[in-house]
């Protein structure tokens, strides 16, 4: 093809197209599915971080008003298996013999209406015998610890060293020698639609509808999880009211609800309540890290080592969080010797799992905080340590010291811009001069590097009409992100139709019979790729009708979007849409439909960079941080439809403000939640946005069809460091050190109260 795209709609800030039923209230989510005999269910969970059940009594429940059944796994073993794991017991959909986290699902009550259930839920009769919690890391590790999972050796659920060169003949031999420890505390994806399921079997196809990000994943875990499964299970992903992923996983209830409708022949329900939610829904975040930074004097990092150490909770669904939180730490810098060990540990908590980022902030909140460590003990400028040791575009493509090859990138470029573009320097003199006048204001910035795209594929159908009609479907499953609006967008511009003539489909496995799902920043990067492919595949296959149109052999004919024509005489040309009708008329050799489904594989991941800073005030009376700006500059690759960026951006921006001010999964010390509903748990508002954004964007092209990188994480990434950073310049000229996220309020009065004291 001469020219891919159109270039109509493609760049072009267009509209969403799913807005408007969407905002019409017509909307379909989990909760408004009605099926006609439904039964709802309602789980009895443990009150206790760790016990052993000696008996659970039905009983009274099975005879209260509504109620149709009570199950426990005892009712369930013969026709479900349970979630099995390398490194730790087996994970049961309703807890055995052994609860290990409050909210583990002990029993099920089926009942005509979910009030009903939740009254008889009260009436289980559970029989604990309490064990000693396990609440830390700290504490899972010590010999004398008790023993979470009976069949493994001990309460460390992941260890692996990564690095590379010798790292320890480097510290011995390095000038300097930093060290920190800096923790990322637990936090709770708190989507605003919680996790739900319905299901309903009709004799010959199991129906499930879920609150997920990866509907082939679940039906996938049904067909495998079920001892005698049914001829045929359709999963569909209906609206989802917010998920960053905490909706990847498959949970018991996923298994449970389905397996009731499954064996009664009746409709099932189960929509979480948010306690519910809180408890049983993965965490995110909660990785610490203790490093070492060899360091010459002139601020050349010379090796990096140390130990980066997950709260995995109760089961190893997290288990692979460390593993990714180490393999990303030397982050944008060329680190020639480290050694890091990535270590999950079992603890008495809700299990962890990816959160929107799923160990990438981690890992660059850690590199990223030890650079501003060695720039404060060496005196230099934050900028210049960076640049110093920055790879550089002639050493991509570039494998890291942990393991992972960035594709591409020019970092010491972009770092230039960025600061020029956004205008750190006046920032910078503008916060000095208001501190003079006694205003607590800081700036900061922080350099990430993004993994995206991986595979293993996507897939995608696409099927042109005569009369201009696109229909799409993709295996990709978008969770609110707009991908459809961009889909269309790279459809319309390969066919040269409009866009109102697209229609985009997704999240059913009865529509398209593979996919993969939405999670790590893939779903318009490897999603839209597929979608490119099978348009490509189309035109291809009219250009055979389009030759003969012409008069021509195929070999003669050139396509640009929407028209073909005679290489050798440009002007003879006829449109995509008559090659298109004298197929579907059966005047053609090319046999109609003209339709083609594609498996794209992305090959290799992609690598985002780029800079992103904040401005903040701190009120010395209460210790309350304001974003007065939040600046980025962002190389996203191709920006199909920047204001879908910028949204997103806009979105992970504020999932990194809250992280870092206000919110946090907190236990106490015998590993009870003491966060247990919104009204504990600190979701910014609108209120505590940032006062002002910038977004520039540098697009820089990728192996991908359409050049895109993916930018759904970015923000919590590269927010926490820039906003912990800024507010520690808050206290300039006197020098704070902040390690831990979230900053409380309370800390940082205190921390006034420190600096004010010494003046």
């Amino acid at each position: 093809m001469a020219r891919l795209f159109l270039n109509r709609y493609v760049g072009s800030r267009v509209k969403r197209l799913e807005d408007l039923r969407i905002l019409r209230g017509e909307a379909t989510y989990v909760d408004d599915i009605m099926l006609s005999g439904m039964l709802h269910a309602v789980f009895v969970r443990s009150p206790y971080p760790h016990a052993v059940i000696n008996e659970i009594d039905t009983s009274d429940a099975a005879k209260a008003r509504g109620v149709v059944g009570v199950y426990t796994w005892r009712d369930l073993e013969k026709g479900l298996k349970p979630f099995s794991f390398n490194s730790s017991d087996p994970f049961y959909p309703l807890a055995k013999d052994k609860v290990r986290f409050v909210g583990e699902p002990v029993a099920v009550v089926l009942a005509e209406d979910p009030y009903k259930a939740m009254d008889a839920a009260e009436l289980v009769v559970v029989d604990y015998e309490p064990l000693e919690p396990v609440s830390s890391v700290d504490a899972a590790l010590k010999d004398e610890a008790p023993r979470i999972h009976d069949s493994a050796p001990s309460n460390i659920g992941f260890d692996r060293t990564y690095g590379c060169g010798d790292a320890d003949k480097v510290f011995k031999e390095a000038p300097i020698v930093l060290e920190n420890t800096l923790y990322n505390d637990r936090v709770y994806a708190a989507s605003l639609e919680p996790r739900g399921v319905v299901a309903h079997y009709d004799g010959e196809t199991l129906t499930v509808w879920s609150s997920t990000q990866t509907p082939f994943d679940l039906r996938d875990e049904i067909l495998d999880k079920f001892v005698a499964p049914p001829r045929s299970v359709r999963v569909i992903q209906p609206d989802v009211g917010g998920a960053f992923g905490a909706k990847i996983p498959t949970y018991p209830e996923d298994l449970v609800v389905p397996y009731l409708a499954y064996t009664t022949g009746r409709p099932v329900k189960w929509y979480a309540y948010r306690r519910e939610d809180v408890v049983s829904t993965t965490h995110g975040r909660d990785i610490r890290a203790t490093l070492e930074v060899a360091v010459d004097r002139r601020g050349r990092i010379l090796g990096l080592r140390g130990e980066v150490v997950a709260d995995l909770g109760a089961y190893p669904l997290g288990a692979a969080l460390p593993a990714i939180a180490t393999r990303i730490i030397s982050g944008a810098y060329d680190i020639r010797a480290g050694s890091v060990r990535a270590l999950g540990v079992y603890t008495n908590k809700t299990p962890l799992g990816a959160y929107r980022g799923a160990g990438r902030p981690e890992g660059i909140f850690f590199i990223e905080r030890m650079i501003d460590l060695v720039a404060d003990e060496l005196g230099m400028n934050p900028a210049e340590v960076r640049l110093l040791n920055m790879i550089s575009k002639e050493q991509m493509p570039y494998k890291n010291c942990f393991g992972f090859e960035y594709d591409s990138g020019d970092y010491p470029v972009t770092l230039k811009r960025a600061l020029e573009a956004l205008g750190i320097r006046e920032l910078e003199r503008w916060a000095e001069e208001e501190r003079r006048k006694g205003r607590l204001v800081g700036v900061g910035y922080a350099f990430y590097v993004e993994i995206t795209s991986g595979g293993p594929f996507e897939s995608a159908y696409v099927r042109l009409e005569p009369n201009g009609r696109v229909e799409i479907v993709v295996g990709s499953t978008p969770t609110g992100q707009g991908d459809a609006t961009a889909f269309a967008q790279l459809a319309a511009d390969i066919f040269g139709v409009e866009l109102e003539k697209v229609r985009v489909r997704w999240g059913d496995t009865g529509l398209i019979g593979e996919g993969v799902g939405t999670f790590g920043s893939r779903t318009l990067a490897v999603g839209g790729g597929a979608v490119i492919e099978a348009s490509k595949q189309i035109v291809e296959k009219a250009k055979r009708a389009a030759a003969e149109l012409l008069g021509v052999d195929e070999a003669q004919v050139e396509y640009e979007p929407g028209y073909y024509y005679v290489k050798s005489d440009p002007a003879r040309r006829v449109t995509l849409l008559e090659a298109a009708e004298r197929v579907y008329r059966g005047e053609s050799s090319v046999e109609p439909p003209l339709e083609a489904k594609v498996l794209y594989d992305p090959k290799h991941p992609v690598y985002p960079f780029g800079l992103h800073a904040a401005v903040v005030e701190i009120d010395g009376e209460t210790g309350r941080v304001k974003v007065l700006k939040y600046l980025s500059y962002d190389d996203v690759g191709k920006a199909v439809n920047p204001m879908l960026v910028e949204g997103q951006l806009h979105g992970g921006v504020m999932q990194g403000i809250g992280q870092v001010l206000y919110e946090h999964m907190a236990y106490d010390e015998s590993s009870y939640p003491l966060t247990l509903s919104l009204g504990d748990y600190g979701v910014p508002t609108a209120h505590e946005a940032p006062i002002e954004f910038k977004i520039v964007m540098q697009e820089t092209q990728t192996h991908h069809p359409h050049g895109v990188r993916g930018v759904g994480e970015i923000g919590t990434i590269a927010a926490p460091p820039a906003l912990v950073r800024a507010i520690e310049n808050a206290f300039k000229p006197r020098r704070v050190r902040i390690t831990r996220t979230p900053v409380k309020p309370e800390d940082i009065y205190k921390l006034v109260k420190e600096v004010t004291d010494k003046i």
